[in-house]
């Protein structure tokens, strides 16, 4: 890849997953790259349309074109095409929201979403990035990977300094090749409690997860074996859907 590709996409990425308008002098602080460099990058940018000066400042911000385009993408994706009925009949058995998380390791991207009666509206929307270890949607699916990659993942946890202890991720890991089931009582926000299934595409491992999710209240602890069978039998269909088989048991599992 060329150098200054590389690099526009790494500006482009910061500007677009910042929270404020990003100045030139700061950005290449930051990133670590030539202030003049960094200031021809954006001209480009700007000049394609893809970002924008603030008003009134000399700091920069993405602009809707961004937004634009992965809005075309999305609405092509044949996986979230297919997956969407799914996902509207799980959120109306369980009057829980439903995701459907796909697998890119080391992370998880959420796909989509429908809102139950009884789900969070405030929860996590489509196009948010997490860590497969952080909550149940990635460890559904994480548990069925190879050993190296459960093994990296527990190495990421030290390298990010998560604050949650997964010291036990293993072990539970084992525990939910058994059920086929991954739960949390908190995940990556706090007082969300969720429980998900892995969906297995045409190949040998889970392509994504099926997540119902809710407050706490909504779906305390007591809950999560009853809500878990659901959540195995959406993931069933899901996986019929993408052209893959869901093992009926831990042996059967890559």
């Amino acid at each position: 890849m060329s150098t200054t590709l590389r690099k526009s996409l790494r500006i482009l990425e910061v500007l677009a997953t910042s929270e404020a308008p990003r100045g030139i002098s700061e950005l290449s602080r930051e990133i670590k790259m030539n202030k003049s460099a960094v200031q021809r990058i954006f001209q480009t940018l700007a000049d394609e349309g893809y970002i924008e000066k603030a008003p009134g400042t000399s700091r920069y911000k993405s602009t809707l074109r961004l937004w634009e385009l992965g809005a075309s993408v999305i609405a092509q994706n044949e996986t979230r095409r297919l997956i969407r009925p799914i996902l509207r009949y799980a959120a109306k058995v369980s009057s829980l929201t439903c995701y459907f998380a796909w697998a890119d390791f080391p992370d998880i991207i959420y796909l989509d979403k429908v809102e139950g009666e009884k789900g969070r509206p405030n929860s996590s929307d489509p196009g948010q990035r997490s860590p497969m270890y952080a909550a149940a949607s990635g460890r559904a699916i994480l548990a069925f990977l190879e050993e190296e990659k459960i093994a990296k993942a527990l190495s990421l946890i030290e390298t990010r300094n998560d604050a949650a202890d997964y010291a036990n991720l293993a072990a539970e890991c084992a525990m939910i090749r058994e059920r086929h089931y991954a739960t949390s009582e908190r995940g990556s926000t706090s007082r969300i409690s969720s429980v998900a299934a892995p969906v297995w595409g045409a190949g040998p491992l889970p392509v994504g997860s099926i997540v119902l999710t809710s407050d706490a209240a909504t779906l305390p602890r007591e809950d999560f074996d009853r809500v878990g069978l659901l959540a195995v039998s959406i993931a069933e269909q899901a996986s019929r859907v993408l052209g893959g088989g869901f093992p009926a048991s831990a042996s059967e599992a890559p």
